[in-house]
């Protein structure tokens, strides 16, 4: 899920680069929510196997996406 991917980046010291496609695809869905701002390369739809590989780079944690990291902590903790 994307606030468990939010959450490790949050672990991470910034800039975080991320290396395999699942990870640059929730990448996109945090950045598309403005929860973190970030260097994503083009959607590569080549099928070719020695396509080169991408590299994507978080820059931060918007103040939308501390806030719904905070939010998701309290809700783990009332539970």
């Amino acid at each position: 899920m994307s606030m468990e991917f939010l959450r490790t980046i949050a672990e991470q010291k910034l800039p975080y680069v991320v290396h395999t496609p699942a990870d640059i695809d929730r990448l996109r869905v945090l950045r598309a929510a403005n929860l973190v701002t970030a260097f994503i390369p083009p959607a590569d739809h080549a099928s070719d196997a020695r396509a080169i590989r991408q590299l994507a780079q978080v820059e931060s944690i918007t103040a939308k996406g501390m806030l719904a990291l905070n939010k998701a902590t309290s809700a783990f903790i009332e539970l």
